[in-house]
């Protein structure tokens, strides 16, 4: 007779080689509770088999006044089983969030610093139907209802988040644990019904189980059809959003070619691939308004979570957060009564010296100049006449949003002798000569001098 403790095994060997099946290093999310003890268990079992390299982390949000005590156990069972340890002490900063979703938040950036290549956590059926009861209730669409995929991308450098015990109920891990006589820690924030999700664990999907005993095993099957689903949806996504920048940026006269749901699912894969939070319906819908409706030469704004895009003559700019952190000119205090010659600003900020077919002298380079961000009043010299600096940004249709963080070269009598990207005063230019560059700002130049 197969017992259940085998069938376990066999399930994570064959998930692991039906995704990865090569050499990596698995880092367990360790918290000491039944599922996650007994993954980290099986996945020690497997270790030798599947040609992983296996380790534990325990992330320490310092929310559980016993949870000094679960690093305790952790690092015990995890020396008990010879698999390498590790924790992490976090702060959990709620800006807005629920504290459940602060915690996994701070949880899974600990995960995206962590040594391994996969990071293994131990959600199972019985949470899978949890989430997409979740994503149910508070209104969510088909990715929400997709809930939680066995395997995923984490972060940027490829590491991967797998879930291998998603077809699996937690009365089977339970067993499990029983028959290998493991101890796990009862986390008591999970009797607190007061949040939605222990409420639908403690009470709501009791009741549903008892009218529909296979309810967990149907709720896996419609979550494995979403997934489906959602695959060939993104992959209309990547396909359109390759049409769309295939100039080498976001076009949106093609957009506009586009039916009205596609539209709006380029917008919601825009903010996802670029990092930029997840936007609320309201918002997609009324960025799609406003970008139907956008006329050439004014200037519109999306804000998100993590950052923003700028329309602007029929192309998006995709703008994180901290876009101008490069930017040291705009730094006041450091700029404040210090001027030194180009090259030693160049050598030590991030504008390039590039050359130019009319560029400062090299004279010019040892002069002390400031770098500052250009204002109302600058004006710079030009073949014939003077031109003021922010006609001439207009002029090179820079959008809007950049242009009053432009930097401009002077002399130490506040003279405009060059615009950075741009050009530079022929009474200080030769030929074959530099123009200070801030490679960043380069695409936001859409008429080039």
């Amino acid at each position: 007779m197969v017992k259940d403790t085998d069938t376990l095994l066999k399930t994570v060997g064959a998930s692991w080689l039906k995704a990865a099946g090569r050499p990596a290093t698995v880092t367990v999310g360790l918290s000491g509770g039944l599922d996650s003890v007994v993954l980290l268990h099986v996945l020690a079992r497997l270790q030798t088999e599947c040609g992983f390299v296996l380790s534990a982390l325990y992330v320490h949000h310092g929310l559980q006044a016993e949870a000094d005590d679960w690093l305790v156990f952790c690092r015990a069972y995890c020396a008990s089983l010879g698999v390498s340890f590790y924790f992490e002490h976090v702060q959990v900063e709620r800006n807005g969030k629920g504290l459940e979703g602060a915690a996994r938040q701070a949880r899974y950036q600990a995960y995206e610093r962590s040594a391994g290549d996969v990071i293994a956590l131990a959600h199972h059926q019985n949470d899978q139907s949890e989430t997409f009861m979740l994503a149910a209730l508070r209104g969510g669409g088909l990715r929400a209802l997709a809930a939680m995929p066995e395997w995923r991308v984490l972060a940027l450098n490829g590491k991967q988040i797998w879930r291998p015990l998603l077809s699996v109920s937690r009365q089977a891990l339970q067993a499990y644990a029983a028959e290998h006589g493991l101890f796990y820690i009862e986390d008591p924030s999970n009797a607190d019904n007061s949040l939605l999700r222990n409420w639908l664990r403690n009470e709501a999907l009791p009741l549903w189980r008892e009218r529909v005993p296979q309810l967990d095993e149907q709720l896996s099957a419609g979550v494995q059809l979403l997934q489906q689903q959602l695959a060939v949806l993104d992959e209309v996504a990547k396909d359109d959003a390759r049409w769309l920048e295939e100039a080498g940026y976001f076009d949106c006269k093609r957009w506009r070619q586009l039916s009205p749901a596609r539209q709006c699912q380029q917008l919601y894969y825009l903010a996802r691939r670029k990092q930029l939070g997840v936007p609320t319906a309201a918002s997609v819908a009324d960025f799609q308004r406003v970008l139907q409706q956008l006329k050439p030469g004014v200037q519109a704004e999306w804000r998100l979570p993590s950052g923003k895009v700028y329309a602007y003559q029929n192309q998006l700019f995709v703008l994180p957060q901290d876009w101008l952190k490069d930017c040291f000119w705009l730094d006041w205090q450091t700029m404040q009564g210090q001027n030194a010659c180009l090259k030693e600003m160049a050598a030590s900020g991030n504008i390039k010296l590039c050359w130019h077919k009319l560029g400062l002298r090299e004279d010019v380079l040892e002069q002390k100049l400031v770098i500052r961000a250009v204002t109302t009043d600058d004006v710079i010299e030009l073949t014939a006449g003077h031109k003021k600096v922010r006609k001439l940004l207009q002029e090179c249709k820079i959008p809007p949003f950049a242009r009053p963080h432009w930097p401009v070269i002077t002399d130490v009598n506040n003279h405009c002798i060059a615009v950075a990207n741009i050009w530079v005063s022929p009474s200080h230019a030769c030929p074959d000569g530099v123009l200070p560059v801030f490679e960043q700002f380069n695409l936001f130049i859409l008429e080039p001098k």
